[in-house]
């Protein structure tokens, strides 16, 4: 994932893809509450008093089902444009800040080596992606201990959001690929930034669900989505 690990990566300083049987269908939605037992965090499944950020979801969901559909490039791009709102909005409500404290709390309390081995809770991980119109399941990607470490020096020094734009701007620069689709399937393509980006953001979103659960619905919609652009686009 260079985009997303370079975003992550490149900013200390200063700043695989869902398989060929990967299909989008009706969703069910996932229970008001769920928990991750390794570290008691409950999971909320709505901010109830965001409107904006409940708006912001509702369109994820649309742009990740359609990009099935008739016009995936268009899709892939919608799904760009909510993501970059996504996260001007995290950032100004200041959920960077608080995941920053959170993993920080996280990492005295359980160890460092702890964190790094965490991974989204399967069961809340298959309703939340019902509710995105993933009726298959979705496999982890695997675990690259190496490159957590990089990301997780990434996050403590700037936060969740970053993953939000990289995805965005990866979905941005598949969109022609998609639009080809359209009208022919694609080839088989090797894409290794992608498979690179998808072990980041597969992290970024454990983390993300576990250390701010109200707002785990954004990350793992921009993971989903990453996941069914890739994979449209023949990675």
């Amino acid at each position: 994932m260079q985009a997303v690990a370079s975003a992550v990566e490149s900013n200390v300083s200063r700043r695989r893809v869902l398989g060929s049987a990967l299909t989008l269908g009706a969703g069910t939605a996932i229970g008001a509450t769920l928990s991750f037992p390794a570290v008691g965090v409950p999971l909320a499944s709505t901010a109830r008093g965001d409107l904006v950020h409940e708006e912001l979801i509702r369109q994820l969901k649309e742009g990740v089902r359609a990009l099935r559909g008739a016009r995936p490039g268009e899709a892939a791009r919608t799904v760009a444009a909510t993501l970059r709102v996504l996260a001007a909005h995290y950032q100004a409500t200041g959920v960077d800040q608080d995941f920053k404290s959170g993993l920080r709390a996280a990492i005295a309390r359980d160890g460092r080596d702890a964190v790094l081995r965490w991974e989204t809770d399967a069961a809340m991980f298959a309703a939340e992606a019902r509710n995105f119109g993933v009726a298959v399941p979705v496999a982890p990607e695997p675990l690259n201990l190496a490159q957590r470490e990089r990301v997780l020096d990434g996050m403590l020094e700037n936060g969740c959001t970053l993953v939000l734009l990289a995805a965005a701007a990866e979905l941005a620069r598949r969109a022609p690929q998609l639009d080809r689709v359209a009208v022919a399937p694609a080839g088989a393509r090797q894409c290794p930034d992608g498979g690179r980006m998808l072990l980041t953001a597969g992290y970024v979103t454990a983390v993300a669900c576990l250390i701010n659960p109200t707002f785990c619905r954004g990350f793992l919609g921009a993971l989903l989505a990453l996941k069914a652009g890739l994979h449209f686009a023949g990675c």
